[in-house]
This record gives structure tokens, sequence and C-alpha cells, in this order.
């Protein structure tokens, strides 16, 4: 008789389990005593529900994969770590509720309704730091704050419009957390074709686009990457340090450009002078620092149709730099600390004083750009990109060696009657000799 009332007793609360973790509806009851498992649980209890194959969610059109596979965890790095160690966002009472999100975090399409993504974080994409103390300062990191972005808006100065009111979701998607790298994702490029204003179709390349805006030809509307996280829900693993940094794959997501026509209407920063209303530059959409690499390793080609930067780009096609990684130089990736040329040029080393001394390397190692005094830097002189109407601190990876020798290579950058009175530098100056130590 016990059995048979035990086995009908036991079957209905399985079923009652199951069809509570298929329907992904968690009702937290707070009436039960501390001293049950439910108020701090072993995995165990998490992969009643998440170990169930068909459980996910929807939000707008995309379907969100909430299955954990408790095999493969097992043999994960974090096999020995709570799952509430990291999702410390989650209330767990027999179940739990909707998981806060914030949208952002994740480099995705280039425009779309972020509320309707999968471009979302919750707590556990930025609890890394919890164990990883060491990785702390990616909290105070640009990555991390886009303190630039949250802060910029659009203005009008000296009768034009400069700036712009970014949206922090939409810049959130590449403006990342832990996980945007660390969790181990597919990453998808979308780029469509497009047909210039002479009827040739272009191809696919982002850097084909490039040759057309320097052109002067219609901006497109182009693609950029996405990293979708979903496809690794299931194994629950993630890249090592050492693993993103053997290529710069993961770097390229973000970083992929790309250049605007020439600007003839950057303007200073907004406290200082009033307006440099000729200073010619290239224009910056994002930042194509991937691009530029790909095209020193001479993978891609770019054409502006100017004789004279076409000689200076063709000078950049495989310099030694080509086989570097993005971390051999940004090795404080967490903290985005300042970097130096004379890191590994200490041979070119300027004791004080000398005239160029506050003259940044990439000021005249940069092929084609303007340059100009960055308030923010002590007046130091830098490549001048234009953005929105605003000069910003660019850091070019278009580099070659000038020959100061037999070209007016620091006429036309510096030493001439249009950008000398700009930068206070001496007019028509011919510089012969070591110019890192002159």
């Amino acid at each position: 008789m016990k059995k048979k009332i035990f086995l009908p007793i036991t079957v209905s609360l399985i079923i009652l389990v199951i069809w509570g973790c298929s329907d992904n509806k968690f009702k937290p009851t707070r009436s039960q005593p501390t001293d049950i498992p439910y108020y701090n649980p072993s995995n165990d209890t998490c992969f009643v529900c998440h170990n169930v194959s068909t459980l996910n969610k929807t939000i707008g059109s995309s379907i969100i994969p909430l299955y954990v596979n408790r095999d493969k965890f097992a043999f994960s790095v974090h096999r020995a770590v709570r799952c509430l160690d990291c999702h410390t966002d989650i209330i767990f009472n027999k179940g739990h509720s909707e998981v806060p999100k914030e949208y952002g975090g994740w480099a995705g399409w280039g425009s779309g309704d972020t509320s309707l993504t999968t471009s979302y974080t919750t707590k556990a994409s930025v609890s890394c730091a919890n164990c990883h103390t060491d990785k702390s300062g990616f909290f105070s990191s640009q990555h991390y704050l886009i303190e630039d972005i949250k802060g910029s808006h659009e203005e009008i100065y000296n009768g034009i419009e400069i700036g712009k009111d970014y949206d922090k979701a939409q810049c959130g998607k590449c403006h990342l957390t832990c996980a945007t790298c660390h969790f181990k994702s597919m990453m998808i490029r979308s780029v469509s074709s497009w047909v210039d204003t002479s009827g040739h179709s272009v191809g696919d390349d982002i850097t084909d686009y490039w040759s057309q805006l320097l052109k002067g030809e219609e901006a497109p509307s182009f693609g950029d990457w996405a990293i979708d996280w979903t496809t690794n829900v299931k194994s629950h693993t993630f890249a090592t340090g050492e693993e993103l940094g053997s290529s710069n794959a993961i770097c390229g997501v973000c970083h992929t450009g790309m250049y605007r026509e020439y600007n003839q209407t950057g303007y200073y920063h907004p406290e200082g002078p009033a307006s440099w209303d000729s200073l010619i530059s290239q224009g910056v959409e994002k930042y194509p620092q991937y691009e530029e690499w790909r095209f020193l390793k001479g993978d891609v080609v770019v054409n502006t149709g100017v004789p004279y930067l076409d000689s200076l780009y063709s000078q950049v096609v495989n310099q030694p730099h080509n086989r570097y990684r993005c971390i051999d130089c940004h090795d404080m990736v967490h903290s985005l600390g300042s970097i130096t040329c004379l890191d590994c040029h200490s041979d070119k080393v300027i004791p004080r004083p000398k005239p160029h001394q506050k003259v940044s390397c990439i000021a005249c190692h940069d092929a084609t750009m303007n340059v100009w005094k960055d308030p923010d830097s002590g007046d130091t002189v830098r490549v001048a990109a234009v953005k929105e109407n605003k000069i910003i601190n660019w850091h070019s990876h278009m580099i070659i060696k000038p020959d100061t020798e037999n070209t007016d290579y620091c006429d036309s950058k510096c030493h001439n009657s249009e950008t000398g009175r700009r930068i206070g530098a001496p007019f028509s100056h011919k510089h012969r000799g070591n110019i890192h130590g002159d």
C-alpha cells in the first residue's frame, strides 16, 4: 500500500519540475525555511532545469538557449565554481525570477533595435574580477567606461554642426565586458556588396568601401561584425588571454574601421582656439586599426585615386610592423595603459631639450594625415583625424619611414605656410641629419 501511494506522488513531483523548466517560468517563494538547499544551491540544483536541452527563451525574434550541458561543464576550467558565484544577480528560492539585463556589451550590427537582440549583458558578464582580481583595472579603462561617448553631444560651433548625440546602447555593442572577449563565441562578419556611382559593383571586403570613400564616392551602408554568444551557452567555455592574444581576430571585431573622405572642416578642441576651417585630414568612421594592420601586411589594397597619396600608401605595405599582433604593443589590454614606440625603439629617444621633443612618433611616421597640437596632451603634435567635424587624437597604423633627405615630406607635414602657423613650426625647414637627435 505504501509503495502504491509513494510512486504516484514521486511521478507528480517530477512532472511539475519538468513543466516549470520547460516553460521557463520561475515563481520564487520566500516562505520556505532557510535550511533547505534552495537558499544556497549547488550546481546540481541549477542543472535540474538548465540541463534540459529544450530550455530557452525568446526576446523579440531571437531565441536564447538556456541549456548548459552538464557533462561538458564537468570538464571546463570553471567546473569547481558555483554557478551563483558568477551569476550574482540571480536570487534563488525554488527557482528564480527573470534576470536583470543591460543592453550592449557585445559587438553587434551597426543598426537595429537593441532592445530586441541578443546584445545584452547580465552581472555574469563582469563578474570575472571577483576571482581574477589582478584584472580589475579593466573597470576603470576606456574599454568599459566609454566616458568620451557618454559625454558626447552635438553642438553648433562657428556656424558648423559638430559632434554627435550617441545612443549609449548602440555604442555599448562594442564597448565591452569581460565576457565579450573571453566567452568563446561565434564571430560573424556582415558585409554586403554595393554599387558605386559609376555603376560598378564593389566587392565584399571592407577596404573596397574604404577606397571608394577616399575617392569621394557616396558612403555606402556598410556592415560590421557581430559576436553571437548564444552559440556557446551549452559548452560554457572561456578563451584564455593566451588564446585571444595568439591572433588579432578578437580585436578586429570592433576595430574594423573605416576611413571616410578627406575632410576640410576639421575643428580644434572646443575649449581651444576658434576653428581651423581649412585643415585637411582623413575622416574616421569607427576605428580602422585592424584594417590598417591588414593593409600593412599587404593582405588588402586601398586606392585613393590621388597619385601622391597612393605613392605614400605603397610605402606602407610590408613594413616591419606587419608581423606583430595587437597585443605585442597593447600589452596592457585590461587597463589600456599608454604605450610608446620607444619601448622597442629605445635608440630614438630624444634628449631634452630638442625641437621635436613634443612631436609624437606617429605625427611624422603616419603616411598621409595632417597634424595638430592636442591641448589634452600638453600641445603635443599628433595626427589629425576628423570625426563628426571634431579632431580626435588618432593612433594610425599606416606607418612609413619618411625620406627627409630627398623629399619635401617635412614641408608637407608641418614646415610650410599652411600648416606652420597652426602648430608653430618654422616655414620651409629642410631637415638634414638625424631627426631624432637634432
